[in-house]
């Protein structure tokens, strides 16, 4: 009995956790039940620069365990994105509070389809042929209110906390999962 190979751990962690946000984009397409919760972790993305294309934004919701929670859903076709560092807190069991990281340096990380949760959102954003005040039915969310969308998204040192994260197909190119102490690492 016992030891953790880190590598191994570290993986399957990140796999299941990429899994779970992916949970809050079938709810958002009507594909699972809303009485599915999510683990209520909010991840947190820094990223150096998104370069997508095909924008919609609107207002949502999560359903988190502890009740639901209102989101910006972020709708990429094809995203391209610079210096991704990823982490959200976990628990080990044995060990405490540590936290999940994932780095991709460089221009290394492409989406497809890309939808984020968006519980908060820092940083500079330019939209090329915005649309605002667009039926968020037309975007693929609840209708009734009022969305935009943009041919094209070019965003610079983003800060993103999120409650959801989901691709059709995510490619990360050289990235770094680690387990790290709570508050060390990375980001």
């Amino acid at each position: 009995m016992g030891h953790i190979r880190k590598l191994r751990f570290a993986g399957i962690l990140g796999l299941g956790l990429l899994a779970t946000a992916g949970t809050g984009v079938a709810m958002a397409q009507g594909g699972l039940s809303a009485n599915l919760a999510l683990s209520n972790t909010i991840f947190t993305q820094q990223v150096g620069g998104i370069d997508g294309t095909g924008l919609a934004l609107f207002v949502d919701s999560d359903e988190m365990a502890d009740g639901a929670v209102g989101v910006s859903r972020l709708r990429i076709d094809d995203a391209t994105i610079t210096d991704l560092c990823m982490s959200a807190p976990v628990k080990v069991p044995g060990i405490g509070d540590r936290k999940f990281q994932m780095v991709t340096d460089g221009a290394n990380t492409q989406a497809d389809n890309l939808v984020i949760g968006a519980t908060e959102i820092e940083g500079t954003l330019t939209l090329v042929k915005p649309q605002i005040g667009v039926d968020t039915g037309q975007l693929g969310g609840p209708s009734g209110s009022g969305g935009i969308a943009a041919e094209k998204l070019l965003a610079k040192d983003q800060v993103i906390h999120a409650s959801s994260i989901a691709a059709d197909q995510l490619t990360a190119a050289g990235a770094k999962i680690s387990i790290e102490e709570a508050d060390g690492g990375r980001c």
